[in-house]
């Protein structure tokens, strides 16, 4: 295939305001120019390299909001669609996305993000339907309009409306499918703790669980994610990821990282969470404005709780600044507002959930909720080492 004749013309758009005009592979999602730019500032978080937009970095911005290529059913789309992976599929809904307000629209077209946009206006459920394998993509169609185009994860996953709010539904595994339970004890344990959180309910689609969690987006905000925010300078060597971070933080201007990140450590740590990578934590601002409103409410918390096959209790596996857990939590150097869960409610909140869930027996049940308390118990230690006779 000439990819270069597959080039087409679009503009880089934030909300209605133009960005950039690229010139894109239409079948491989890749940004291979950049024309006239219009408004640098409002260029997606990463993507401006001194003075002007770099086409590689659109390109892997691109890539970060489309499906994982590994993601179950995502070959019957590319098929259906004649395109050779899923950068181009998001190009099929003018990469239009529930998490933000960019979106790429055709140069000489005339139209307005009012009448495109996901938050206020219908989307099919084709898309979500054969993700889920419940649809045959042969045999209904491929509808283009869908933010299913952009919802990036491993897991089986779609947006669906629901009296009119966008609800993100999310399934597990195929060994355990723990990871929807997780959410659920999650949000019990951040309720408690009275740390800012999506809340997550339990659901069953054909007898399989699933999390059900409304977007905490909305027409006027956008959540940038870490990996966005960390690209914005380079790493020292002499940096750690933390510090490096913080240090974009401070670069961007958002306020109260630091104690905002160190709850996240602090449950991530009690819930064993071993994929908080760069992909599902941020900050949210406002899309007007350009204004940081803070720390995203946490979310994605499935992976946790030793729900692999080969986890053992005592695993303390991290994915965020450090390899483990523990040497994560060095990193915490606040916990006056930490109140300890009592014990019983903490076995409580981990029990009645997971006994939901068929495939665990009460011997595996009763070993994660003693590893959740022992986290826990270590956390309240901290404590007391950080601010003895406070």
């Amino acid at each position: 295939m000439d990819q270069k004749s597959n080039v087409i013309k679009l503009t880089l758009m934030h909300k209605n305001i133009p960005v950039a005009n690229l010139n894109v592979l239409a079948k491989v999602g890749w940004v291979e120019s950049v024309g006239a730019i219009f408004n640098l500032e409002h260029a997606p978080i990463g993507t401006v390299v001194g003075n002007h937009l770099d086409h590689e970095e659109l390109s892997h911005w691109l890539k970060g909001r489309s499906i994982p290529e590994s993601r179950e059913n995502v070959d019957k789309i590319l098929s259906a669609l004649n395109v050779l992976n899923t950068p181009a599929l998001a190009l099929k809904s003018l990469g239009l996305s529930l998490s933000d307000q960019y979106w790429l629209k055709p140069t000489d077209e005339d139209i307005a993000w009012e009448s495109i946009n996901f938050f206020q206006n219908d989307f099919s459920d084709d898309i979500g339907e054969i993700l889920f394998g419940s649809k045959d993509s042969r045999e209904f169609g491929v509808t283009i309009s869908s933010p299913n185009y952009t919802s990036d994860g491993v897991l089986r996953k779609k947006w669906v409306i629901q009296n009119g709010i966008r609800v993100l539904v999310k399934g597990g595994n195929d060994f355990i499918s723990q990871e929807p339970y997780n959410e659920v004890i999650a949000t019990r344990i951040m309720e408690e703790l009275k740390i800012p959180h999506v809340p997550y309910t339990l659901g069953y689609i054909r007898n399989k669980p699933y999390s059900f969690c409304d977007n905490f987006i909305d027409s006027n905000t956008e959540l940038v994610n870490a990996w966005r925010i960390q690209s914005v300078l380079g790493q020292s060597p002499t940096d750690d990821r933390y510090g490096h971070f913080l240090k974009c933080c401070e670069r961007l201007g958002i306020r109260n990282a630091k104690q905002s990140l160190e709850k996240m450590m602090v449950v991530d740590y009690i819930l064993a969470n071993r994929d908080r990578h760069y992909g599902n934590f941020g900050f949210v601002r406002d899309a007007n404005t350009l204004e940081w409103v803070g720390f995203a409410p946490i979310y994605d918390s499935g992976t946790s709780l030793w729900s692999r096959e080969d986890d053992e209790i005592t695993d303390g596996i991290s994915a965020t600044f450090t390899i483990f857990q523990d040497q994560q939590v060095k990193f915490v150097t606040d916990l006056t507002w930490y109140e300890p869960i009592d014990e019983q409610q903490l076995k409580e909140i981990v029990t009645k959930t997971l006994t939901e869930n068929k495939r665990l027996d009460e011997a595996r049940i009763a070993e994660v909720a003693m590893g959740v308390i022992r986290n826990a118990e270590f956390i309240t230690r901290l404590r007391k080492e950080l601010h003895d006779g406070v």
